[in-house]
């Protein structure tokens, strides 16, 4: 199979989660104690069909990177998108500012989202990738290096988390905080907001 073959069949397995990936970000979530949150991400973004192309060495043509450009404008019409600019390689700078009210849910890039349940547990997870996807992505030269920090009201019951650090001082203090090195690494975060 050719290399050109093999990372076409790359970039459609992609497709299923959205043309852009995080790459090297800080996302944060902040909850309130009536159960609605605000949420950003600021960092850089990988345009996957792009990255396709490039993978193996070869650049974009000058049609193809005026097109990247020309996407950058039309994500910059979207309320919740506050910038972006395209790096060139099939990278894009993104910073991304949002609020939500109780029970509404967020897809943020794939990496993110937010639920709640008919039991009223909200669900904070990253979005999961299987292992075709995985490979894809590392066929791609995409390595995920980021930050999420989640802020949850005293009121608030959180029920699970897999967090790299948690807050101090009985909760108080700080944040819950996962550090993502690899795509393995899936933060997840039960929480009950009172009624």
């Amino acid at each position: 199979m050719s290399c050109r073959l093999l990372y076409a069949g790359a970039c459609a397995a992609l497709l299923l989660t959205g043309c852009l990936v995080p790459e090297r970000f800080t996302a944060r979530t902040a909850f309130q104690s009536d159960g609605s949150y605000e949420y950003s991400y600021a960092g850089t973004a990988v345009h996957t069909l792009a990255a396709g192309q490039t993978a193996n060495g070869d650049k974009l043509s000058p049609k193809a990177e005026a097109g990247m450009h020309d996407q950058a404008a039309k994500l910059e019409r979207n309320g919740e998108i506050r910038q972006v600019a395209y790096n060139g390689n099939a990278r894009y700078d993104l910073s991304v500012e949002g609020k939500r009210q109780r029970g509404q849910a967020l897809d943020l890039l794939g990496m993110l989202r937010v639920h709640t349940g008919p039991d009223g547990v909200l669900t904070l997870q990253a979005g999961k990738l299987d292992d075709k996807e995985k490979a894809s992505m590392a066929a791609l030269g995409i390595k995920l290096e980021g930050k999420l920090l989640v802020t949850v009201p005293i009121s608030a019951e959180v029920l699970s988390h897999n967090a790299t650090s948690t807050p101090s001082f009985f909760g108080l203090i700080g944040t819950y905080s996962w550090k993502i090195g690899s795509l393995e690494q899936r933060p997840e975060m039960t929480i009950r907001f009172k009624k």
